[in-house]
């Protein structure tokens, strides 16, 4: 027997708000992701500003390439990731939260938030994933 393999798209604030501490700790997170999900399969990571700069599968974190560094919108790569081919079973969001946020999604999201106090829809669900201050 084999249990099916879910598909995930992992999109990175890549924004000019999010310090290099976030930014490993979101490679941390597509590092946990990968190992859980079984590197196999791959994700598909987005790096995201006020435009998508890339949409890569990756097997291995330190494959990631983070562009950006502009303005914030994060449902522009929301809704991109929901048009992705496979549609992703759930999209996890690595940002600060500094973001528009679109209406609604039709593919769950999962929010690992970078940033104490920043305000998340009440339809996604938070993971707090602050880095250390050291």
């Amino acid at each position: 027997l084999r249990q099916p393999t879910p598909q995930v798209a992992v999109v990175v604030d890549t924004s000019g708000s999010m310090s290099e501490k976030e930014l490993a700790q979101a490679l941390a997170e597509i590092d946990g992701v990968l190992t859980a999900n079984g590197q196999r399969t791959g994700v598909t990571v987005m790096a995201v500003d006020a435009a998508v700069h890339t949409t890569q599968k990756v097997f291995k974190a330190q494959d990631v390439k983070l562009a950006g560094g502009g303005g914030t919108d994060m449902s522009l790569g929301l809704l991109a990731a929901e048009k992705l081919k496979p549609r992703p079973h759930v999209i996890i969001l690595v940002s600060d939260c500094e973001t528009p946020w679109p209406a609604r999604m039709r593919v769950p999201l999962i929010v690992a938030r970078t940033s104490k106090g920043a305000e998340v829809p009440a339809w996604a669900r938070v993971v707090d994933v602050i880095p250390d201050e050291k």
